[in-house]
């Protein structure tokens, strides 16, 4: 299990299938995750997740921590309010690797809903990215994101993401195309820029 300042990082358990079953039932997650219709979901899209967790090079289930009573926390210098009880299911991320000898992770990242806007998802990327760099000994670290998803673009280029290419009109949604960005960090830009 990894730990960050307020989020654990550990391997799935059965337990969290049910979670992430959820996730991929929620309609305002879906559409930010997927060119798949939105449409339910039901257990036998399970043996999906299985195999998606069998294939990735880490997958790991985001729970929020104990903080000892605390009700505020500050983050780059502003208080915030974080969650009193720990163990609370985030999300998920992973990493996959289509071919090893590139040096290539592919991240990814799915939160639930009311724990967006609140740095989880910058805090466990940050951590993710930094992990494939230091430990996994990646060379670039790539995702793929809908641009109708500003959100999860303005994250990844805070972090240090840089859009390397677009798939034009790809995904029908609530009746427009969208675009999908590709973005890249380099371990050289990684280190740069997390060298204060």
């Amino acid at each position: 299990m990894f730990t960050t300042d307020r989020l654990h990082l550990r391997g799935f358990e059965l337990s969290d299938a049910r979670h992430i079953l959820d996730l991929w039932n929620n309609a305002e997650i879906l559409p930010t995750i997927s060119n798949e219709y939105i449409v339910p979901r039901g257990p036998k899209f399970m043996d999906k997740v299985a195999a998606s967790v069998d294939d990735a090079v880490m997958f790991l289930t985001i729970e929020t921590r104990e903080r000892g009573g605390s009700s505020s926390d500050t983050i780059h210098g502003l208080k915030q309010a974080v969650d009193t009880e720990g163990g609370q299911f985030v999300g998920t991320t992973s990493i996959t690797m289509s071919h090893p000898k590139n040096r290539d992770g592919i991240f990814a990242i799915m939160l639930e809903p009311r724990f967006w806007g609140r740095g989880y998802g910058e805090e466990a990327t940050r951590f993710v990215v930094d992990y494939c760099f230091h430990t996994l000994g990646l060379h670039r670290v790539s995702l793929m994101v809908f641009d109708g998803n500003k959100r999860a673009v303005n994250l990844y280029k805070k972090v240090g993401f840089v859009e390397e290419g677009r798939k034009r009109k790809v995904n029908w949604i609530d009746g427009h195309w969208e675009d999908m960005i590709y973005m890249g960090i380099l371990e050289e830009e990684w280190k740069r820029k997390n060298e204060d």
